[in-house]
């Protein structure tokens, strides 16, 4: 036996400023192996901080350090020792380090551009400036034996040291709600200093914070991009020194003329340095700051390009046979002034052109200096799949590098099967995935690379099977709960962006409300994403740190409700029915087009059933998290509340006839949240069937309904229809997109109908993706009944269009296998969980080990 996958707060040698918490998996040649108790030993050097002594537990993830107070900038070192079911027993150690836990520990200054920057931008979505180059010059007489850098920034940055990069991280301070948090990053750069004089610099550009469209709503914006620097060195002598930000520094431009997020980035090389300037010392304080606790932004994936082509229209396009997030790095050897512009889209139109879907044109612009050079944006990503380009007379694709930008996170699943359609319907979901966790899970990289709450709601226990993200989504969580108003409204993205202000101000007042309403579906997001990452990992503090936020968000549901609807609806069910305010409704449903002529209008037309659907399950959730907390008083109220609901539901909506006669989707969550009273399950299935049958079995859902579609078909016993539906290639299903070339997931059903021209869309948003969380439990069969997958359920469903499947998924404690074709299944089971395995009408309870059955078996 043996332990590894050792992890402090779900990292691997952090750097943290909070109570940590510890993680390990178990490892064992032996079968039916459960761990009988634990202990943990937590040191600084020689001096114990922590002694749990010997825990009888199973637990083995999440477990939180409850010893003596850390100090700041400190290096721990923890020990487990693991004893097993066998009577055997193993030991590891891994190191976490601290950063600041007090304010005080800011000795540096933030420093502040002292010049006023002009737009520089000739597009019509917002102002663009120039980025700016903070510059400290400093000198060291003594060898270093260790040295850190504490820095952060109002912008983006890119920090070098004797114009070297101590990481490949893009995009830091990474997105936050600026003005409640702001993230600092460490460096260690010793191996960057040298004896005599040394450069350090910090390249500041625009990023979230001056984006006109993304910047977080904030009081108190700053003009000018500003920067905090600490450095703390101990020389080889034993001595220490700090270098920090003082006021000495320079400021000036460079080669950058402008850096936005939505319009793109403008190189000129030929440009000089700008005059070196003194900055302004500012006293913004460190109370927001802390230090960034996920993984950084970093280039993932090199694609090269796979063609250069000319469309009909004349334009030199490349076309890299993979929609993506990021930028390209390009080789370019072009005369002195020659001005080369690069044009990033995600499909041609219907004639193979050029075309735009987006807001705003991701366009690059670089002027060459006459040296061939490679050229990269900085402070700018696109979401892309091809390159209009000008300004080269000879384009190759040999110079076109496709660079993929992602949060950096661990690989937690695969899949492969017979059926090469399915197989990249799959990738598609992996890629979007990739494309949309670029430091807060986003809706697309292109157009609006908002936090869309809603989006993650639907797709979080897909997220968390195909990547390790409880790190990332804490991060984002914590936003979320930033972002949530006095009155326990969540906003519908997170940072709050400014491009959504005004819509939502105006929204709400249409529906009579005074101040931005809570969004059923999206609000929810701050119940529904802890317990599903509570489900599928076990980790009850994630309910604990979003608790408070929680219970504001459901008060908030509640005392909306309470509020009388214009819906003819006895006051006895409509004071428990949320069906005020203004709300998405199921959001992107195929075929209903909106001749409302007023914006959002459409949505009516099924907000009045999402709302307190969504509503009374979000109250239920909640209930559940109680009960996990220990808070059984809270449970039994919300229990009450959530029962009420459903009576409410079910006389004043079902029973009086409300429901919608053509809107499939409203009877899918009907059934998957268990609405449906006993006596109008047959009239709802048949109603059901027959919108399925109307449609061709295709999907007739939206955005929030179709998560459940497929459950529900199997639920109601029609397991072969929810394949049909599964394997349909008319528009629209899943296999539509694959079939027309696909190569993420689209944002809705008809995305196509956009390289007619005329329509805003994004073909990378992973939220129907959700699809892929029903083919892991179903298809391959991986499925749980207990939260973390302490017990594993394999029932893979032997579908008639595949002669074989494998998926592995990655639990909290190890790799779960499947594999099966037509004569056999094989399965693995990790070390400390248990597993019930049906097979061929035959069921087996199995420990950890590797198993296969054969027909032979029976």
């Amino acid at each position: 036996m043996k332990l590894y996958d050792l992890k402090t707060l779900h990292m691997e040698q952090p750097v943290i400023d909070k109570t940590p918490c510890f993680s390990w998996k178990i490892c064992s040649s032996r079968p039916n192996v459960i761990q009988e108790k634990y202990r943990i030993i937590v040191k600084r050097g020689e001096d114990f901080l922590w002694d749990t002594g010997e825990v009888f537990s199973r637990e083995q993830s999440f477990i939180e350090y409850k010893g003596s107070p850390l100090s700041s900038e400190t290096r721990y070192q923890w020990t487990v020792t693991v004893w097993d079911s066998h009577g055997q027993s193993a030991s590891a150690k891994a190191v976490f380090e601290t950063a600041f836990f007090r304010q005080a520990d800011w000795k540096a200054k933030w420093i502040e551009c002292s010049f006023e920057r002009k737009n520089a931008c000739g597009q019509n979505f917002g102002n663009s400036y120039p980025p700016v180059l903070f510059e400290k010059e400093f000198l060291l007489e003594k060898r270093v034996k260790s040295a850190r850098i504490y820095a952060s920034a109002h912008g983006v940055y890119r920090l070098t040291l004797n114009k070297k990069r101590p990481d490949q991280r893009e995009f830091a301070p990474e997105f936050t709600p600026y003005g409640k948090c702001l993230y600092y990053q460490v460096y260690d750069v010793k191996e960057l200093l040298t004896e005599g004089r040394n450069v350090l610099q910090m390249y500041v550009g625009d990023g979230w914070y001056f984006s006109s469209q993304a910047g977080p709503v904030m009081q108190d914006r700053h003009k000018e991009p500003s920067v905090v620097i600490q450095m703390e060195l101990t020389y080889e002598d034993e001595t220490s020194e700090m270098i920090l930000s003082d006021g000495s520094e320079t400021c000036r431009t460079d080669f950058i003329v402008y850096s936005d997020l939505y319009q793109g980035e403008k190189q000129d090389l030929t440009l000089a340095s700008g005059e070196k300037k003194p900055v302004m010392i500012k006293d913004y304080g460190y109370d927001f700051l802390h230090v960034q606790p996920m993984e950084p932004i970093l280039p993932i994936r090199e694609i090269p390009a796979v063609e250069v082509f000319t469309s009909p229209a004349g334009e030199t396009i490349v076309d890299f046979g993979q929609v993506l997030a990021g930028r390209a790095r390009i080789k370019i050897d072009v005369p002195k002034g020659q001005t080369v512009s690069l044009d990033y889209f995600e499909i041609l139109d219907e004639k193979g052109n050029y075309i735009d879907t987006m807001f705003a044109p991701q366009k690059d612009i670089v002027i060459s200096a006459g040296d061939p050079f490679v050229h990269e944006a900085l402070f700018t990503f696109h979401g892309f799949r091809y390159i209009r380009v000008t300004g080269i007379e000879d384009v190759r694709k040999e110079d076109f590098t496709a660079v993929l930008l992602s949060t950096a996170k661990e690989n937690a699943g695969t899949f492969a099967c017979s059926d090469a359609r399915l197989n990249r319907l799959y990738q598609n979901v992996r890629w979007s995935q990739y494309s949309n966790m670029m430091s807060v899970p986003t809706d697309c990289p292109s157009r609006e690379k908002g936090g869309y709450t809603g989006d993650l709601l639907i797709y979080a226990k897909t997220a968390l099977k195909n990547e390790k993200l409880t790190p990332f989504l804490k991060s984002w969580l914590n936003s979320v709960r930033l972002d949530q108003a006095g009155d326990g409204v969540v906003m519908i993205v997170s940072p709050y962006m400014k491009l959504y202000e005004n819509l939502m101000k105006d929204a709400s007042a249409r529906c009579g409300e005074d101040t931005i309403s809570g969004v059923a579906g999206w609000s929810d997001a701050i119940v529904w994403i802890p317990y599903e990452m509570y489900q599928v990992t076990g980790d009850r503090l994630v309910l604990k740190e979003n608790y408070e936020a929680m219970e504001k968000w459901c008060e908030y549901i509640i005392h909306a409700a309470e509020k009388q609807s214009t819906l003819d609806i006895p006051e006895q069910y409509d004071r428990y029915l949320w069906n005020t305010g203004f709300h998405f409704g199921e959001w992107l449903v195929p075929g209903r087009e909106d001749h409302t002529g007023e914006p959002f209008g459409i949505c009516r037309e099924t907000a009045y059933y999402i709302a307190p659907f969504f509503g009374y399950v979000t109250i239920k959730k909640m209930t559940e998290i109680c009960e996990v907390l220990g808070k059984k008083d809270k449970a039994k109220d919300y229990g009450n509340i959530a029962a009420k609901m459903k009576t409410s539901i079910q006389e004043g909506i079902m029973r009086r006839n409300l429901m919608p006669d053509d809107l499939m989707g409203a009877y899918v969550l009907a059934f998957a949240f268990g609405l449906v009273p006993e006596d109008l399950c047959d009239a709802y299935k048949e109603k059901f069937l027959s919108l399925l049958e109307k449609s061709g079995r295709c999907i007739g859902t939206g955005f929030l309904a179709t998560p459940f579609i497929l459950d529900v078909l199997c639920d109601l016993g029609e397991t072969e229809t929810a394949h049909q539906i599964l394997w349909q290639e008319k528009r629209p299903s899943w296999l539509y997109e694959v079939y027309h070339g696909a190569t993420t997931i689209w944002e809705s059903w008809d995305a196509d109908d956009a390289a007619r021209g005329g329509r805003y869309v994004s073909f990378n948003h992973y939220a129907f993706g959700c699809v892929d969380d029903w083919i892991c439990r179903h298809i391959a069969g991986i499925d749980s009944d207990t939260p973390g997958y302490s017990h594993i359920v394999i029932r893979p469903d032997m579908d008639s269009h595949l002669s074989w499947c494998r998926r592995t998924f990655e639990c909290e404690a190890g790799e779960i296998s499947v594999y099966w074709d037509k004569e056999k299944l094989s399965v693995s089971i990790p070390a400390n969980t248990t597993a019930t395995v049906y097979w061929n009408n035959q069921v087996y309870d199995v420990g950890s080990g590797s198993y296969e059955w054969t027909e032979r078996s029976i």
